[in-house]
């Protein structure tokens, strides 16, 4: 197709309008460059004005990706889902990412081992792991990452019935129960939690 035509023009947000065109296709510009574009609805966007378009929202990603990173360090996932939900086309987002991941700015490992390494004194391996998971982080990657990072659960558990006054005195059937589901919401492996609660037989 040599021309698509403009189906709509409406609020993206504060700042932005969407542009719909046949076929589905949208396009988040700011009004400056709907002006300056010629872009009206019922009006016809050429091939040749797309890969414009096209190559100036690569670019804005591309700025808005080292915009994001400034501010802490994202994995590939978030950063590709910030781009999405801000508008921006999945072609846009993909040369956008290569062009970074070129300088090493996105790391997905390096992400990981130091989420992993900033949570192992106070979270359980499930814990780390979900949390690396959410963050887009591959299950592989994920558990080699923490086969790699130490996770003292059984330190955690003692100093968590520390503070709940659990520990250092024997324990009432119903207390012991309390504090193996409390442990397991947490995350913390039966075997790990076991280890440790053996020391509190309940009277």
């Amino acid at each position: 197709m040599d021309s698509f035509q403009v189906i709509s023009i409406t609020d993206f947000d504060k700042k932005r309008r969407r542009v719909l065109l046949e076929g589905s296709l949208a396009l988040v510009l700011f009004p400056c460059d709907i002006r300056r574009l010629g872009i009206e609805e019922g009006g016809y966007l050429s091939r040749d004005m797309l890969d414009e378009i096209g190559e100036l929202l690569f670019r804005r990603a591309r700025e808005r990706i080292l915009e994001l990173l400034e501010f802490s360090d994202k994995t590939e996932f978030e950063l590709r889902a910030r781009l999405n939900r801000e508008g921006y086309p999945e072609e846009a987002v993909n040369r956008a990412l290569t062009a970074i991941q070129r300088y090493g700015y996105i790391n997905d490992e390096s992400y990981g081992r130091q989420y992993a390494q900033a949570r192992a004194a106070g979270k359980s391996r499930r814990q780390i792991m979900n949390g690396l998971l959410q963050k887009g982080i591959d299950r592989e990657l994920a558990e080699k990452i923490l086969n790699d990072q130490p996770v003292d659960e059984e330190r955690q558990i003692r100093r968590l019935l520390e503070q709940k006054g659990y520990l250092g005195r024997k324990l009432e059937r119903k207390e012991q129960e309390r504090a193996v589901a409390m442990l397991a919401r947490r995350g913390y492996s039966f075997d790990a939690v076991h280890r440790v609660m053996d020391c509190f037989e309940p009277e």
